[in-house]
């Protein structure tokens, strides 16, 4: 269970990112999707969102370069036309998965210190009795 536990916290922060905004997305879908270009171009932005929040949920998302981020902006607003109609919906709600996704990162940080703490006690346990409780 040990093992597990940080996985399942990693795709937890995911799935908070995530759900608010699928959620009110699934419920207004056939508004989004008239027609089949439409519906192309949001499945490759889907994709592409959901690429993005993979990675900032494993923490690897590091944008420094503004051409590359106002770049991935320009491609989203594109792909996601049809559902920028919406947007501070959709944003305030990503913000309330933000919130939720920070609140599980807390408990990340806390059982990876946990395990570090772990790991240091069985060293000085084996060092102990590898050396008959001399130290």
């Amino acid at each position: 269970m040990k093992k597990i536990k940080l996985p399942l916290l990693y795709m937890a922060s995911f799935l908070c990112s995530i759900l608010p905004v699928l959620v009110y997305f699934l419920v207004n879908f056939d508004t989004y999707v008239n027609t089949t270009p439409e519906r192309f171009k949001l499945l490759f932005g889907a994709v592409l969102v959901a690429g993005i929040l993979i990675v900032k949920a494993v923490g690897a998302l590091k944008i420094k370069s503004g051409i590359v981020f106002f770049g991935v902006a320009f491609i989203l607003a594109y792909l996601l036309e049809s559902v920028v109609n919406d947007i501070l919906i959709f944003s305030f709600l990503a913000l309330v998965g933000e919130i939720l996704s920070v609140i599980v990162r807390i408990f990340i940080k806390r059982e990876k210190e946990k395990i570090a703490t772990q790991k240091g006690e069985e060293l000085i346990e084996r060092a102990l009795n590898k050396s008959s409780g001399r130290v």
